[in-house]
């Protein structure tokens, strides 16, 4: 359990799972939750836009194809927001819409870490989630 101080719990760490299709959410998310975050979801560009504008998360977890928008759009708001939250891009998408969407990231000098195809490696998505909770605690523990 992580502690604050004395008799006092921190918020648990938080993952935003920004997808357009419901079972590939709750899959993320379970997966999240096993990985020691508190999950929201965001189902289009403009309810991830709101969600980002009003808080900020520990991970997100980002598809690139969101019904007629494309992830992308995301990915500028995160650059304007100067967002330093580690991103895994999830994606259907053939490896050169991959990549270019993470030489976009980059550009922008956002947090990415390794893309992942769909159907996602469950038990890679937990790893990488695991690795950014160790790190998310450890700023945690440096700003306190």
């Amino acid at each position: 359990m992580r502690s604050a101080g004395p008799n006092t719990e921190a918020e648990p760490l938080s993952l935003l799972v920004i997808e357009d299709a419901m079972i590939h959410r709750t899959i993320i998310s379970r997966i999240g939750e096993k990985a020691g975050f508190a999950t929201e979801t965001a189902s289009s560009v403009d309810a991830a836009a709101a969600v980002l504008r009003a808080r900020e998360f520990d991970a997100i977890t980002l598809d690139l194809a969101l019904g007629e928008r494309v992830g992308a759009e995301v990915l500028r708001l995160l650059a304007d927001l100067k967002c330093r939250t580690p991103v895994i891009i999830i994606s259907v998408s053939d490896d050169t819409i991959v990549e270019e969407a993470c030489r976009i990231g980059r550009a922008f000098d956002l947090n990415l870490w390794k893309p992942l195809h769909k159907p996602i490696d469950l038990a890679v998505l937990r790893d990488m989630l695991e690795q950014i909770s160790v790190c998310a605690g450890l700023r945690r523990i440096a700003r306190a």
